[in-house]
């Protein structure tokens, strides 16, 4: 199994966690000499978590929010592609055995692991930064075929004797269920992520970066924004709504970059990227 990683490394526009706190520090207007006589590093809201404990869940939880309003905006950098796990077992009927088919069986990939249909495979499992997967693709193990879509119904897998495909998929416990397979199969999948947060009694913010590019404003608005309602601060409802601001130009610019190619609307419920299912058709019903 491989997928690619994204490194959170200084890099163009990646922020400094200490940049950000800097920032912070500006708005809420706590940047005098602190316990170390460093112009800048605060008395209140500071980097040393042993002063000031409710600084780091405060700039995680800002940060896990840029996160997933971006991911909702369909934010590249919240995408990833090629996670593949190969020789995904045949299903396994608890009642015919290996490799029968059989209507009532359904397999699924989760985080502990492949279900067969009669027992859990713990090597196959979802990469853990997984929120929730947007194309499942397949082939027969041992060739160097193409992937293909899997379809993704409406209302759940539709019941029909194992073939040599898996059928369809669908996300269901935080889960991929397929109808299973009556020979071993490659997978492919592509997810939305979410990237990481940063939690440690040692971390070194001047080192640490958050790899979403030109994301610090809105951070450090964020944080600063909790900061304040902690405090009860009068000023609380204008950092939100600088924070709002600050939100939507980084999404606008989302926008605007994806509006550089053409892009059509996916057809609600009908697609299935050519895939072949139980009834013999494709996505337009031949």
């Amino acid at each position: 199994m491989a997928t690619p990683t994204i490194n959170p490394v200084q890099g163009q526009s990646y922020p400094a966690l200490s940049d950000i706190m800097n920032l912070v520090r500006s708005l809420v207007n706590d940047s005098l000499a602190g316990a170390t006589g460093t112009p800048g590093e605060g008395q209140i809201i500071t980097n040393n978590p042993q002063i000031s404990p409710f600084t780091q869940p405060f700039l995680n939880s800002a940060i896990r929010e840029v996160y997933r309003e971006l991911r909702n905006a369909g934010d590249a950098a919240l995408i990833k592609d090629n996670y593949i796990l190969t020789n995904l077992p045949v299903m396994n009927s608890p009642t015919f055995g290996l490799g029968q088919p059989d209507p009532s069986v359904q397999v699924y990939i989760g985080f502990n692991g492949y279900f067969d249909g009669s027992q859990i495979n713990p090597n196959f499992t979802l990469p853990a930064d997984l929120i929730f997967p947007t194309v499942v693709s397949a082939r027969a193990s041992g060739t160097n075929n193409p992937y293909r879509r899997l379809r993704e119904p409406n209302e759940g897998l539709i019941s029909g004797l194992q073939t040599e495909y898996l059928g369809s998929w669908e996300w269901r416990g935080d889960s991929i269920w397929m109808n299973g397979a009556l020979q071993p199969q490659d997978i492919k999948i592509r997810y939305l992520c979410a990237l990481p947060t940063f939690f440690s009694n040692t971390l070194d913010l001047s080192s640490t970066f958050v790899p979403i590019l030109d994301s610090l404003d809105a951070i450090a608005y964020k944080t600063a924004s909790k900061y304040a309602v902690m405090l009860g601060s009068p000023g609380s409802a204008d950092l939100k709504q600088d924070a709002k601001e600050q939100m939507f130009q980084l999404k606008n610019g989302v926008v605007r970059k994806m509006q550089r190619i053409r892009r059509e609307r996916k057809p609600f419920g009908n697609y299935n990227g050519g895939y072949l299912g139980f009834d013999g058709l494709d996505a337009y019903g031949q």
